[in-house]
């Protein structure tokens, strides 16, 4: 190496790693110890070492329990128009169709219109549909 401070530090290093190797293996278990206290002061646990050490491999994540990303209470945060209605006529057509319904999704629907200041109408007839959703 050119520079020498970087060789006398490769050669210091060298040297204790030859004259205690005991440094490495109390190294493994320390820097796991901060990764997954690390993982802890984020809200994210970590199983074990292993799982710390094979995590760099992971492409994709699959989440199936209310609260591990959601809060467990549905709410509306886009309102996506295609065509030629606007977004408020878009929610405001929803929020009146889905005034009459128990479903959380509906519920979401119609306090996201209230929250937006988007006026509903009242529907003329309504009914809900278990399993197929309203008329």
């Amino acid at each position: 190496p050119a520079p020498a401070v970087v060789y006398a530090v490769i050669t210091a290093v060298t040297v204790l790693v030859i004259a205690c190797p005991c440094a490495l293996g109390l190294a493994t278990p320390t820097s796991l110890m901060v990764g997954i206290g690390k993982g802890a002061e984020h809200g994210i646990l970590i199983k074990s070492g292993d799982a710390l050490e094979t995590a760099h491999r992971i492409d994709t994540v699959v989440v199936d329990k209310t609260g591990t990303v959601t809060r467990g209470e549905p709410s509306l945060t886009d309102v996506v128009p295609l065509g030629v209605f606007g977004t408020e006529e878009v929610l405001s057509l929803a929020a009146s169709a889905e005034r009459g319904s128990e479903h959380p999704l509906a519920e979401a629907i119609v306090a996201g219109a209230a929250a937006r200041d988007v006026p509903t109408l009242e529907p003329d007839e309504f009914e809900a549909v278990p399993g197929h959703g309203i008329v």
